[in-house]
């Protein structure tokens, strides 16, 4: 069995925004493009912080400032110690770098490239691969996506049809009626 790498389990890509826009804006980039978080990059382009939904959570629950969320930055909230990860790192090892930090996510970015990050990497990204086991390996060719794309297909024909909802007779509407007129 090969070792499991970052680049297996990690979401390519990532969606960042500058520090100084405010939480309200990166709530919603967030429910935009449904991620749980966001890089933020200051002026230019370094990899300055993360923001996530605890984050926001915190705004909305601790801001005793009386500000509102649309007035608070995101640079004065996010997480400014943010840990990256390479790729071809070994999952375990990036997975034990999270416990030991107690956080649920890192950057993925190259090592000669730290201020371009290539994805992300969640706990929920490491416990899904680890569930697909042998499945998440196969998806990684066109082959082996068009196996899986297969496999879901007869899994869904195996399902058995949705029963109809029981219609209600016309009969009962106008007893139920007359009932409610007395």
């Amino acid at each position: 069995m090969t070792s499991m790498t970052v680049r297996d389990a990690m979401h390519v890509g990532v969606v960042s925004c500058d520090s100084s826009i405010s939480v309200h804006e990166a709530a919603s980039m967030m429910n935009e493009t449904k991620l749980r978080s966001l890089v933020v990059v200051d002026f230019d382009c370094a990899l300055a912080g993360i923001i996530s939904e605890s984050d926001i959570v915190a705004v909305q629950l601790l801001n005793d400032s009386g500000r509102t969320w649309d007035k608070i930055t995101v640079g004065e909230m996010m997480t400014n110690r943010v840990l990256t990860v390479t790729p071809d790192m070994d999952l375990k090892e990036a997975a034990k770098i999270m416990v030991d930090h107690r956080i649920h996510r890192v950057v993925v970015a190259e090592l000669d490239d730290l201020c371009n990050p290539i994805g992300m990497l969640s706990m929920g990204d490491i416990m899904r691969y680890v569930e697909l086991g042998d499945e998440a390996s196969q998806r990684k060719t066109p082959a082996g996506e068009a196996a899986m794309t297969q496999q879901r297909k007869v899994a869904a024909k195996k399902k058995p049809a949705a029963k109809k909802p029981a219609t209600k007779k016309p009969a009962a509407k106008k007893a139920t009626a007359a009932k409610a007129k007395r």
